[in-house]
């Protein structure tokens, strides 16, 4: 087992434990909740890690430069603005060795969380006879024979048996096949198996009726063979799109809710 799927089973299993009653809300109201409960992290680590009281007289310093550098420009007096950017300048520089830590002790909890929403938020959980498209890619040297997945109880395709043709995965020449299924609804995985000349690829699960799927792309010890479940992505009013690989529809839903609740978390708590 590689080091990925070890951090993605410790992430599942920690906040499956806390969080997955989650998932028998809507999406939406479950991002939400992970997005207010990231701004609670990230307040409670930085009243935590940082001096709260020199933050706050700094705070109360700025609020006061502020209001002296308007009226010193009203009243153009340069010298006094001069004076005054330089005194804010001094202000900032001290808090500035207050923002490192609370942003390291950080890390470790977000990105636990983060690797959750990534495996359980990402993508729209397959209702029972949601019609699923499967593909498995295989080395070019497969391009013209055919491929079998193997037909399972509780399991349909239109085909079973589907060519195997030419395309281009990644930017590298390949095969591919294509599968249309539908599936009912249980709680255990149905194990996808195909067979493709003396080859057998198993390592794909379907999970379908349940508030989780399963892990979209798997592949051989090789990497030779793998197998890409098309789920629909979970988007924010099911309008919010991703900027491709980069940023998928999740995560940019995730900070477009996060980034205001957070500021808003802090100042309920009155974290400086």
């Amino acid at each position: 087992m590689t080091f990925a799927s070890l951090w993605d089973n410790f992430c599942n299993g920690v906040f499956d434990a806390a969080l997955g009653w989650l998932l028998g809300l809507s999406w939406t109201a479950t991002l939400v909740v992970v997005a207010v409960g990231t701004g609670v992290i990230l307040a409670l680590v930085r009243k935590i890690a940082t001096d709260q009281d020199l933050l706050a007289r700094a705070d109360a310093d700025k609020k006061t430069l502020k209001k002296r550098l308007r009226e010193a420009k009203a009243a153009r007096d340069a010298e006094a603005v001069r004076r005054i950017r330089t005194t804010k300048s001094m202000v900032a520089l001290r808090t500035f060795s207050q923002e490192g830590k609370p942003l390291l002790l950080a890390v470790v909890p977000i990105a636990i969380l983060a690797t959750w929403c990534f495996n359980r938020l990402g993508y729209v959980p397959p209702a029972a006879g949601e019609e699923i498209e499967v593909v498995l890619y295989a080395p070019v040297s497969a391009v013209g024979e055919v491929a079998h997945l193997v037909p399972a109880e509780g399991l349909r395709a239109d085909r079973w048996v589907q060519p195997v043709t030419m395309a281009e995965v990644q930017g590298t020449a390949g095969g591919l096949a294509r599968w249309v299924v539908r599936a009912e609804g249980r709680t255990k995985p149905y194990q996808l198996v195909f067979r493709l000349r003396d080859r057998t690829f198993d390592r794909a699960e379907l999970l379908v009726g349940q508030p989780t799927y399963s892990t979209p792309l798997t592949t051989d010890a090789a990497g030779e063979m793998g197998v890409e479940l098309k789920m629909r992505e979970a988007k924010l009013l099911d309008v919010v799109p991703g900027l491709g690989s980069l940023l998928p529809p999740w995560l940019i839903a995730y900070l477009v809710l996060v980034i205001p609740l957070a500021i808003v978390v802090k100042r309920v708590l009155r974290v400086y």
